[in-house]
């Protein structure tokens, strides 16, 4: 079984190499955008674009993750994550909104002529791309249990969706204008877009609902309560004969954990008794969630 150490730097070395995709696909499709005005074609590149910004501050949000709490984050930085993740399903909703608004824009205007060449090129390369990416990230995403690759292996599976549709789409529309139906033909590009759209928000819309309930301070459930406080009897009797009362919530994901004790006297307990609870009460969580913060406070 890999450490935490190794599953992390996994993670890290698998988000550089997704940022490099990302990087790549960006320049293939803002060189696309400028040699052609399909509205497919700049909804995806635009998603790159933002992709990248994205990849960015997620490979440091991952270096944060891991790193102990402090005074100025007393719970740690496992919080970001679901921020993280909450941002980048916020991002991609409102690039599908925008390309619908310009796509029923040109439908009333009047569609611009389609150029099938240009298009098949820039799908069937840019679908060779995600589709390495997702079979390499979706891998390590299930290796490491990572929120952050798993996140990243549903943006380079919407991806590859998005590059089926748009191929399909241009099929339709190139064997429409074979048949002398040109101003239908020229109409395939702004529908498929909306429709494209709309059927990559329903992923995100899910993503940003989940994170939001993650970032809520919520109460755990009863089996995990009764957990945690028959772990502490078990392994930590001492601390019943101080009346101990539990305080259990989960903050973004995070268990905290406040156990006040009522010592008659202040002096009854030592700080050193007091720090190797703390610890024994660590190993108790880490079987739990491995992401907690325990206190100790005399009442």
């Amino acid at each position: 079984m890999l450490s935490s150490a190794q599953l992390h730097l996994i993670e890290q070395q698998k988000l550089k190499l997704s940022l490099i995709m990302v990087i790549t696909l960006m320049i293939w499709g803002l060189v696309f955008n400028e040699i052609t005005e399909s509205n497919i074609i700049e909804l995806d590149a635009g998603s790159y674009i933002i992709s990248g910004l994205i990849s960015l501050i997620t490979i440091y949000v991952s270096r944060l993750q891991n790193k102990p709490s402090s005074k100025s984050y007393p719970l740690g930085y496992t919080g970001f994550v679901p921020i993280l993740n909450l941002i980048r399903s916020f991002m991609i909703i409102l690039i599908c909104l925008k390309s619908i608004a310009e796509s029923i824009g040109d439908i009333i205007s009047g569609p611009k002529q389609t150029e099938h060449a240009i298009v098949f090129l820039y799908a069937g390369v840019t679908l060779v791309i995600n589709c390495f990416s997702f079979f390499i990230i979706n891998q390590s995403a299930k290796k490491t249990k990572s929120e952050i690759l798993k996140m990243d292996a549903v943006e380079w599976r919407i991806d590859i969706f998005s590059n089926l549709a748009i191929i399909i789409s241009f099929l339709i529309s190139y064997v429409l204008l074979k048949h002398h139906y040109s101003t239908l033909s020229n109409h395939i590009d702004p529908v498929f877009c909306i429709l494209l759209s709309v059927i990559m928000c329903i992923s995100p819309i899910k993503l940003f609902t989940k994170n939001m309930k993650k970032l809520a301070v919520s109460s755990v459930d009863e089996k995990t309560q009764k957990e945690i406080i028959s772990g502490f009897n078990a392994q930590l009797p001492n601390v019943t004969e101080f009346s101990p009362y539990f305080t259990i919530i989960d903050m973004a994901g995070i268990l905290w954990v406040e156990i006040r004790i009522n010592p008659v006297h202040k002096n009854e307990l030592s700080v050193s008794t007091l720090k190797e609870w703390e610890l024994k009460g660590k190993e108790i969580l880490d079987n739990i969630n491995s992401n907690h913060h325990l206190t100790f406070r005399l009442n």
